[in-house]
């Protein structure tokens, strides 16, 4: 029984084994099959059509086999158009579409797509993308129909106006505009790719009052536009200026007259309409003669005091017919540093400088860019000993752009243990300015030496008192019997050697000495006095119609070759320009040419200065009248026609204008101050500084009286200087002028900026050199190099006719560590400094409307001020820099603690070098393993 129930089992299991094989077979099969339908399609193809056409660009190509796929069908979803049909042709599926397609409206489609099997199976599904392709069938059209504006003439425009098209193809090759074309190529006008037509040259409306242009546009596939017109019109603009102004004025030389320079001036105000009461014309008058000879015609025959004088470098002298000159009425020497004459003992015996009174005269220019070693001498003059010794007894020469005396006393002269001044040194730029001066050196003793440039006596500023002149004292030179003095010129003898050293690098014109003596100011005036100048209208008073006072509109410089006049009514103006003169009265002037500038800024209705266009015009200077034949003596006298704008004048009169008597007033003009005024301390933050900080923002500048009133109107400066101390770092230190473009569009003001600090030159108002002094950024990278800053600012008037003293502003940069401490803890100098700075400001600051303060405001405040530069009597020097012995004598108890001092920082070295030593043989005792 069990054995029949097992064999009904395995026929059971062979069975459904057998049964489950066929049916694992059949499954096979039928997924093989559905997957072969499956693959007939790719998942994507892409494809191109262009707009003009219908067949599609497939690709891959959609290939099937005909004998299985008999249709295809386009999967179309609801909401979206598809104009497209596919066919079956050749085993290929061509797709094309219904209608022609515009790029503008669709640039792509995307649908799907199948195959049908004979049977009418469907196949897989198949992603369709097409893109279509633009063709060029618009050109760029302008968004107007034409365009029309208006210009002022006499300008040059960055862009007048702007013409835009646009395109209405779809690709950016052929829908974007990239060109515009003038087709008038006459016209004066130029546009460029974004459409802005500016004009190439000023346009005149007397050459034409309407430019008419013709105008395309092109697409990036240089497609053209329709031409459109633009119309410019040009506005007639009437300028207010001089007119009758020549071009060149003729001057015959030797004739000793005075010419008019302006006679036919008028001055034209255009559509300008002023109340007489309420305009207000200021004209500058300069002569700019610094290319004629040493800066102008001199003529030396009246200075008496110059012929008496002993000449050390006369022209065709045994002495210096070897050096290389320049021969004329006053010949220049050149020296190159390598060579020098030695005046024979036959002119100049030995003179004994330190005991008896003397004056050097002497004239040269020196540049700073042929001195490579700024500590090497450079003399004009040399007293030195004749043999065996180089003891240098007097000596003038320039070193490190400065102008050093060197006057040592002899052995027997006093006591030899004490001091006694033996160097001058004045630091002034025109050593190194590489322009003709003239300087004198008056020596009474030896404490009282003064310098004059250009016949004006050097005076130190508030801040330099104490160290410009640098005075050095010295022992007197050492006993040395026999040996006598030798002077030279253009270097300095040194007998050890027997050569000349220490040379001259520039040009000598004279070098002169007065021995027992010195020269007065007439004297000093007369070596400088020019014999060209500009004649000014005689001395005339005008009644101010508001004031009902009377003021003087014309005034003159010291040089007489600027003339500054004011007038508060046009014809009063034009008067006073018709009488203005040059005259030369030196017998033989130097021909050529004489530039004249003309500026004028003008004021209506107390409104903001109108600058008129700069006047330059020239004085010709040209050879005499040989047919004439007249003695320049003859004409002494000369007749004054009734009409006073037509006034002559001869020597004889010039001269009684310009006599030298110290008793009388070198100028008639107003005596006044320039006061600056305003904080001279100001702290900032490593941040602050490096971003930039406005330097002199808190200053002010005013115009005031001789008893320090203040002197209303908008007064006008000539020039402001800015000097940094110590000179900036280019690599990291910068000092920019915030708003340049604006500032420099609205003022004559020309600005130089280097590493000594800023320059600023030209005639204009107080506010507008405020608004560009106020604007003066600084700015350093690396505030750790320098922590402190000086900048010291001085402004001229009238050609250095008034000058102000110099101000000072000392900048602090704060250590990130001391700002740390001041938040919690600040010490009490910061509080009253901050305070003081605050409140510094009392004076009447006109310009910029500010108020003065109270008393006690006022008491802290610093104004600097300075009156004419000019002075006729001679003053002793302020400062002396003293030796030790002499502050020891003047202060005991000074060298005491001094004294006490050192003995304690030497005690307290002591002992702790001690201690080291016994330091280090307590650690060479006890530690056995040192280590390297």
């Amino acid at each position: 029984m069990k054995f029949h129930y097992l064999h009904w089992i395995c026929h059971a299991v062979m069975l459904c084994a057998i049964l489950g094989a066929g049916i694992v077979t059949s499954n096979e099969n039928e997924d093989e099959y559905l997957t072969q339908k499956e693959i007939i399609l790719e998942k994507s193809y892409h494809g191109l059509i262009r707009e003009n056409e219908t067949l599609v660009e497939i690709t891959p190509l959609i290939k099937v086999n005909e004998e299985k796929i008999c249709n295809f069908r386009i999967l179309k979803k609801p909401y979206h158009e598809i104009p497209f049909e596919i066919e079956l042709v050749n085993n290929l599926g061509i797709l094309k579409a219904s209608r022609m397609l515009n790029c503008e409206k669709r640039k792509s489609y995307h649908f799907e797509i199948l195959a049908v099997y004979c049977d009418g199976t469907p196949s897989n599904t198949a992603n369709v993308h097409i893109t279509v392709i633009d063709i060029n069938e618009y050109a760029p059209i302008f968004l107007e129909p034409s365009y029309v504006t208006e210009v002022e003439e006499g300008r040059l425009y960055n862009e007048i106006l702007r013409v835009e098209a646009s395109d209405k193809d779809c690709t950016p090759l052929f829908g974007d505009v990239c060109k515009y074309e003038i087709l008038n190529n006459d016209e004066p006008f130029s546009i460029d790719n974004e459409g802005s037509i500016r004009n190439t040259e000023p346009l005149s409306h007397k050459a034409s009052h309407n430019h008419i242009l013709s105008v395309v546009a092109y697409d990036c596939a240089m497609k053209e536009s329709a031409a459109i017109m633009v119309s410019i019109k040009v506005r007639r603009i009437c300028e207010a200026r001089f007119l009758g102004m020549p071009e060149r004025i003729d001057y015959s030389s030797g004739s000793t007259e005075s010419l008019l320079l302006f006679p036919n001036a008028r001055l034209d105000l255009c559509d300008i309409s002023c109340n007489n009461e309420n305009i207000s014309i200021h004209t500058s008058i300069a002569l700019k003669t610094k290319h004629i000879s040493f800066g102008c015609d001199r003529d030396l025959t009246s200075c008496n005091s110059s012929q008496r004088m002993m000449n050390l470098l006369p022209q065709g002298a045994d002495w210096t017919k070897e050096l290389n000159y320049d021969e004329g009425v006053e010949p220049i020497f050149h020296f190159d540093g390598s060579m020098g004459v030695i005046v024979p003992d036959t002119v100049v015996d030995h003179y004994d400088f330190s005991t008896r009174s003397f004056s050097v005269l002497t004239m040269f220019r020196h540049s700073s860019q042929g001195t490579i070693n700024k500590h090497v001498k450079e003399h004009i003059m040399c007293s030195a000993d004749d043999h065996k010794m180089n003891r240098h007894h007097m000596a003038l020469f320039v070193r490190n752009c400065r102008l050093i005396l060197l006057l040592r006393k002899n052995f027997n002269e006093g006591d030899i243990n004490i001091f006694s001044p033996a160097e001058w040194r004045w630091k002034i730029p025109e050593v190194c300015d590489n322009e003709w001066h003239h300087y004198i050196i008056n020596v009474i003793d030896s404490a009282k030496v003064y310098l004059f440039i250009d016949g004006i006596q050097f005076e130190n500023s508030v801040e330099d008192r104490h160290s410009n002149p640098e005075v050095i004292d010295d022992w007197p030179l050492h006993a040395a019997y026999g040996v006598n003095t030798s002077l030279s010129v253009g270097a300095c003898y040194q007998s050890s050697e027997n050569k000349m050293k220490h040379g001259f690098n520039g040009d000598i014109s004279e070098v002169k000495i007065k021995f027992d003596g010195f020269l007065n100011a007439n004297d000093i005036k007369c070596g400088t006095f020019c014999a060209e100048y500009l004649l000014s209208p005689e001395t005339i008073k005008i009644k101010n119609h508001t004031t009902a006072t009377e003021y003087t509109p014309v005034q003159t410089n010291i040089k007489m070759n600027n003339i500054y006049i004011q007038a508060n009514a046009k014809h009063e103006i034009e008067q006073l320009m018709r009488k203005i003169q040059y005259i030369n009265i030196k017998p033989n002037p130097t021909i050529g040419r004489r530039n004249i500038e003309v500026r004028t800024t003008l004021s209506c209705n107390n409104q903001s200065y109108l600058r008129l266009p700069t006047i330059e015009t020239y004085i010709m200077v040209n050879q005499p009248l040989a047919s004439l034949g007249i003695d320049i003596a003859a004409k002494s006298l000369l007749t004054n026609k009734k009409d006073n704008s037509s006034a002559t004048f001869t020597i004889d009169k010039l001269k009684s204008i310009f006599q030298f008597d110290a008793s009388v007033p070198e100028t008639q003009m107003d005596p006044r101050k320039i006061s600056i005024s305003g904080t001279t301390n100001k702290l900032v933050s490593y941040q602050e500084i490096k971003l930039g900080v406005h330097i002199l923002d808190k200053i002010y500048i005013d115009m005031l009286s001789k008893n320090s009133a203040p002197i209303t109107g908008k007064n006008l400066l000539d020039s402001c200087n800015v000097v940094v101390f110590p000179s900036l770092n280019p690599d990291h230190e910068d000092i920019q002028i915030d708003g340049d473009e604006s500032l420099s569009s609205t003022m004559d003001i020309k600005t130089n900026i280097d590493k000594d600090g800023v320059d600023m030159i030209g005639l204009d108002t107080i506010q507008n050199y405020l608004n560009v002094l106020r604007s003066l950024v600084y700015s350093n990278k690396k505030p750790a190099y320098y922590l402190n800053r000086v900048f010291k600012l001085s402004c001229a008037q009238m050609s250095l006719q008034y000058k102000s003293a110099e101000y000072t502003l000392t900048l602090t940069v704060l250590h990130p560590k001391q700002m740390s401490k001041s938040t919690t803890e600040q010490p009490s100098f910061y509080n009253e400094g901050s305070v003081k700075s605050s409140n510094i400001d009392a004076t009447f600051h006109l310009n910029s409307d500010v108020e003065t303060k109270d008393n006690n405001q006022a008491s802290d405040s610093r104004i600097f001020s300075y009156s004419l530069l000019h002075q006729n009597d001679v003053q002793e020097p302020k400062s002396h820099i003293h030796s030790i012995v002499h502050k020891a004598e003047g202060s005991h108890l000074s060298m005491l603690i001094i004294l006490v001092s050192v003995f304690l920082a030497i005690l307290l070295c002591g002992v702790s070098i001690a201690r080291l030593k016994n330091s280090q043989k307590y650690t060479d005792r006890h530690q056995h393993c040192p280590k390297i």
